[in-house]
């Protein structure tokens, strides 16, 4: 079976390299710095998405959004115009799953499958092969990705048909954000009332308010650690489509709509590309704190 991976930027290039250790690999990114880092790992560059489409029997696909997954998908120069008939297409983007949903309708007349694998876990679990993947597709689907899937991680789950994968994301996302919030919200509470920032963070986490955030990121934010290769751009654009979703479905969304406003509010002051969990410096100045030291490194 001929692999091929198109988008190998920070969570593409670190997925790609999973699938490297037991998989011979082609690869295509529009980014000569993050192909270059494949090939030296030891993919095979290749210089279209039309080439890679036409040469390969499964392929992954880990962009931006479901806007550019539509147009490697179904452009002049895309994958459906240029790859076989059985050929399997797994998109591992943070999508919509309407999106998702339509191009699998409008492939699959071509003989052509796509599916959806979203990841849960940041660059570091997609690293150590611990990350969580979300597949969304028929259960013979299903069957036919898992033995390759699991070679990036074996944290699967068949959530469910083919956009599920997606939903599942979405909502997954849609938690962490308003987790990250909260716990700040907290941090700068106890921080303004006496405490010291890191003690809070203890407390937290030997208690009922624990979360993964507060794992992961607490004693990380009050150090000034911020920097987590995820920006704020991308949550809003991920809490934004989970609100949307909602909307979309009946689902009051209360917690989500009001954390997508606070995020456009930090992105208005600090710019999309700035850290996601910089997002504190926001907090911190609302609340007349400082629980993230003045040096830190999204300053």
């Amino acid at each position: 079976m001929n692999i091929g991976y198109i988008g190998v930027g920070n969570m593409g290039g670190a997925l790609a390299k999973r699938l490297l250790l037991s998989h011979p690999l082609k690869v295509f990114d529009l980014s000569k710095e993050s192909l270059g880092a494949l090939v030296s790992a030891g993919a095979e560059s290749v210089d279209s998405v039309a080439k890679l489409a036409e040469s390969c029997d499964l392929i992954f696909i880990c962009l931006p959004t479901s806007r550019e997954v539509r147009v490697v998908m179904l452009g002049e120069e895309g994958i459906a115009a240029n790859a076989r008939r059985g050929t399997i297409v797994v998109d591992q983007t943070s999508g919509d799953p309407i999106i998702t949903r339509e191009i699998a309708e409008k492939v699959k007349q071509l003989g052509i499958e796509f599916i959806d694998a979203p990841v849960s876990g940041g660059v570091a679990g997609a690293a150590a092969g611990t990350i969580a993947i979300m597949v969304g597709a028929s259960a013979d689907q299903f069957a036919k990705v898992k033995p390759v899937v699991e070679a990036i991680s074996p944290n699967i789950f068949h959530t469910g048909d083919v956009g599920t994968g997606h939903v599942a994301k979405l909502a997954n996302n849609m938690l962490s954000a308003c987790c990250r919030l909260a716990s700040l919200e907290a941090m700068a509470l106890a921080t303004k009332n006496g405490m010291d920032p890191k003690t809070i963070v203890d407390v937290l986490l030997a208690s009922s308010g624990s979360s993964q955030w507060l794992r992961l990121f607490g004693h990380a934010t009050v150090e000034g650690r911020l920097n987590v290769n995820f920006t704020l751009g991308l949550s809003h654009k991920d809490v934004r489509g989970a609100c949307q979703l909602g909307a979309d479905s009946g689902v009051p969304m209360h917690f989500g709509n009001t954390v997508k406003d606070i995020y456009q509010m930090a992105i208005n002051e600090m710019g999309k590309e700035t850290q996601v969990n910089a997002v504190a410096l926001f907090i911190d100045r609302l609340s007349g704190t400082q629980f993230v030291p003045a040096k830190n490194d999204a300053s």
